[in-house]
C-alpha cells in the first residue's frame, strides 16, 4: 500500500511539471516576436506643436507735451530763423502730438474794476455772495500782418489763441511776492510767443470764441477763500502743422530783436484750474 501511494505521488508531480511546461510554451508562442534593437533606429513620436496665441502689441502713446516741451520747440524754431537755418525736423515730428499747457493769471489778487478791460485774464470775488468770477480772453490774431506772413498759403477766417506769458521760464504758476507779474495785455517785446488755432472757413466752430471771453462764476463755500496763488487756464489739444509740416513758425523783422513765434494747434479743451489741483473748476470742449 505504501508503495502504491509513492507511485501516485510521483505521477502527480510528473503531470504537474508537464502542465507547467505546456503553459510556458503557450505564453512564449503568444508573445509577438521582437526585432533585435541593434541596427534598428528607434521610432520617435513627433512632439505635438502647441500654438501660443499671439498677444497684439498696442503701442503706448507718448505723454502730452508740457510747457517745457512747447517752449523748447519754439526756441529751436526761433534759433533756426535767427541763424538762417532750415527749421529742425525735430519740430515736424511733433505734429499730431497732444499737449497740455497751463498758464497762470490773477497773480496780483482780485481784478480791479479799472483794469478789467485791459486784463487778458483775472478773477473777482464778492465776499457777500461768495461768488468767484473767473475770466480769460482769447486773442484774435487773424488781422495781424506777421501772422499772415507766417501762415503763408493757409486759408483761414479766424485765428484765436493766447500769448504765452513769460516764455523764458518753464514755471506755470505765479511767482513769489505780491503781483509777481502783470496780467495786463502784452505789447511790444513781451509779445514773443503765441499759441493759436487757425480756423478754416469750413472748419469746426466749437471752441471759437470771437468776442466772447471764457468766463464763469462759481460759489465758494463759507469757509473757502480764493486761491492766494492765483489761478490757471489749462489749454489742451494737438499740434498742427503749417503748409510745410512744421508746427512752429517764427518771424524776425529786426536782427536786434528776438523772433516772434506762433505754435499752430487744435484746441480740444479749455479749463480753469487752481494751482496744484487736477479737477477743473469749469471747462469748455
Amino acid at each position: 500500500m505504501a508503495e502504491h501511494n509513492i507511485r501516485l505521488r510521483i505521477l502527480s508531480y510528473l503531470i504537474a511539471a508537464a502542465a507547467g511546461s505546456a503553459l510556458t510554451f503557450l505564453l512564449v508562442e503568444k508573445e509577438p516576436a521582437r526585432e533585435p534593437i541593434e541596427g534598428r533606429q528607434a521610432v520617435q513620436k513627433p512632439t505635438p506643436v502647441v500654438e501660443v496665441p499671439k498677444i497684439p502689441v498696442i503701442p503706448t502713446p507718448p505723454p502730452p507735451l508740457d510747457r517745457a516741451a512747447l517752449l523748447a520747440a519754439a526756441a529751436s524754431a526761433a534759433d533756426a530763423v535767427a541763424s538762417g537755418a532750415p527749421l529742425p525736423q525735430s519740430g515736424a515730428a511733433l505734429v499730431g502730438r497732444s499737449f497740455v499747457l497751463r498758464m497762470p493769471f490773477g497773480c496780483g489778487g482780485d481784478m480791479a474794476d479799472e483794469k478789467k478791460s485791459l486784463t487778458w485774464a483775472g478773477w473777482a470775488f464778492n465776499p457777500k455772495t461768495r461768488a468767484l468770477k473767473l475770466t480769460a480772453r482769447a486773442a484774435d490774431f487773424a488781422d495781424r500782418e506777421w501772422v499772415k506772413q507766417l501762415a503763408g498759403e493757409m486759408t483761414f477766417d479766424a485765428v484765436e489763441g493766447f500769448w504765452i506769458r513769460r516764455p523764458w521760464t518753464r514755471a506755470d504758476q505765479c511767482g513769489t511776492g505780491d503781483g509777481a507779474f502783470s496780467d495786463d495785455v502784452l505789447s511790444g517785446p513781451a509779445q514773443q510767443l503765441a499759441i493759436a488755432q487757425f480756423y478754416a472757413p469750413e472748419g469746426s466752430r466749437t471752441l471759437r470764441r470771437g468776442d466772447r471771453p471764457y468766463s464763469s462764476t462759481v460759489k465758494l463755500e463759507q469757509d473757502q477763500l480764493p486761491s492766494q496763488r492765483g489761478y490757471q487756464i489749462q489749454l489742451e489739444g494737438k499740434l498742427r502743422g503749417f503748409p510745410d509740416g512744421q508746427p512752429v513758425h517764427c518771424l524776425q523783422q529786426d536782427p536786434a530783436v528776438a523772433p516772434r513765434c506762433l505754435i499752430a494747434v487744435q484746441f480740444d479743451r479749455v479749463a480753469f484750474v487752481a494751482p496744484g489741483q487736477d479737477e477743473a473748476i469749469v471747462e469748455w470742449r
